[in-house]
């Protein structure tokens, strides 16, 4: 690179970012470092559009579990809930106390309320 490319080169990304197209190629024909570094990045844009279909095959896969377990997270709840409930109702019953008196189920009692047996 000589002295008046030296001067006038501020990098390959201010020259890509800022040139126009016809200008950058110019460029990069006058100045080795500029064009060593197009020549990366052109095959790394390549690696990229190589990888893009497997890339996108992975994002759908990604979806498709996540609504899986999504689905299987609102199942869960859903079912699992009402059994919770009905567990908390036997267990209050059980630690208050709140089993039904033998008149509640119908079996026959004294004035007292105990189990009249003839």
């Amino acid at each position: 690179m000589n002295k008046k490319q030296e001067k006038t080169c501020n990098g390959y990304e201010a020259m890509f970012t800022f040139l126009s197209e016809e200008d950058f190629q110019k460029h990069l024909r006058e100045c080795e470092s500029c064009s060593k570094e197009h020549e990366k990045m052109q095959k790394i844009s390549a690696l990229i559009q190589e990888a893009k279909p497997y890339i996108k095959e992975k994002q759908k896969q990604s979806k498709i579990v996540k609504s899986v377990a999504a689905c299987f997270v609102i199942a869960f709840a859903t079912l699992s809930i009402p059994i919770y409930m009905a567990g908390v109702n036997v267990y209050d019953n059980l630690v208050a106390q709140n089993a039904l008196t033998a008149q509640e189920l119908g079996l026959p009692v004294d004035e007292y309320g105990l189990l009249y047996v003839e």
